[in-house]
This record gives C-alpha cells, sequence and structure tokens, in this order.
C-alpha cells in the first residue's frame, strides 16, 4: 500500500540513500551516507527545508523536498521544490505524481499561487514526468547562479 506522509527524523537515513541515486542519475557528485547535515537542516527548529516521503509498506522509496519562496515586489508565495525522486525500481507506479499531488496540497494550505523547480537539462525523463503531471517551462524567467565565497 502506497502512503505518502511528512518525513520524520527515522526517514533520514533512507532519504540520504534516495539522495545519492538521484545525484547519480543526474551525474552529480555523491553526497555520501552521512545525515547528521540532513538532520540539522532538515529537522531542527532553524530548518533549511520540509520533505515528503512515499512509503510502500513500511520502506521510503520516494521523497520531495521543498521550502519556501516568497518574492516582494509581487507578494508571490510559491513553493521551491529542491529534489524529487523515487526509487528506479518503484518507478511508474504512480508515487511521482502522489508526491506532487500532496506537494500541491501543501501549497495551496501556505497560500502559494505555483511550486517551481529548477530541472538538469539532460534529464530527459524528468522532463517527460512534468509535463505529466502539467509543469512547463517558464517562458518569462532563467534561472542564474550567483557564487558565494572565495572565489
Amino acid at each position: 500500500m502506497m502512503r505518502i506522509r511528512s518525513a520524520l527524523e527515522a526517514d533520514v537515513p533512507a532519504i540520504a540513500r534516495l539522495a545519492r541515486e538521484l545525484a547519480s542519475h543526474v551525474a552529480d557528485p555523491d553526497p555520501g551516507v552521512e545525515t547528521d547535515e540532513l538532520f540539522r537542516l532538515g529537522f531542527r527548529e532553524d530548518r533549511w527545508f520540509d520533505c515528503l516521503v512515499a512509503e510502500i509498506g513500511a520502506e521510503v522509496v520516494g521523497f520531495a523536498s521543498y521550502s519556501r519562496r516568497f518574492e516582494i515586489h509581487t507578494r508571490s508565495r510559491r513553493l521551491w521544490l529542491g529534489d524529487l525522486v523515487v526509487t528506479h525500481r518503484c518507478r511508474n507506479r504512480g508515487l511521482g505524481e502522489a508526491l506532487v499531488v500532496a506537494l500541491r496540497q501543501k501549497a495551496v494550505e501556505l497560500g502559494c499561487d505555483a511550486i517551481v523547480l529548477d530541472l538538469w537539462a539532460d534529464n530527459a525523463s524528468a522532463r517527460a514526468f512534468y509535463r505529466k503531471v502539467g509543469a512547463a517551462q517558464d517562458a518569462e524567467l532563467e534561472v542564474h547562479l550567483i557564487p558565494v565565497g572565495a572565489g
């Protein structure tokens, strides 16, 4: 039986495992198995992200991490979808769609007008998935990065 729920501290090792799978899929560096940073940044008072998990039985097989985003000049509230992953062996069962439905519900609860996300240009499977759930590339915005720190 599939279930979507808010992540608990006990889910962090499974989230870390899934994050490694996602990093491998998109050719990012392996984030490793260390979980202290995930505990600190997602499950403490000054957290940087929230997370929903997808379960089959008692096993966490997917997650969607998100954070709030606010634009002052338009007063728009949005959720930023940081990562969405379903383990390879459980894909095409509706888990990704269920995570998006739950994230949409969370966005409505928070008074958001949209969910925004970044998509790796070479990730054709993710592009097809996001089209399937109604996402479209924003024709008005470009993503830019400003490096911080030494350099």
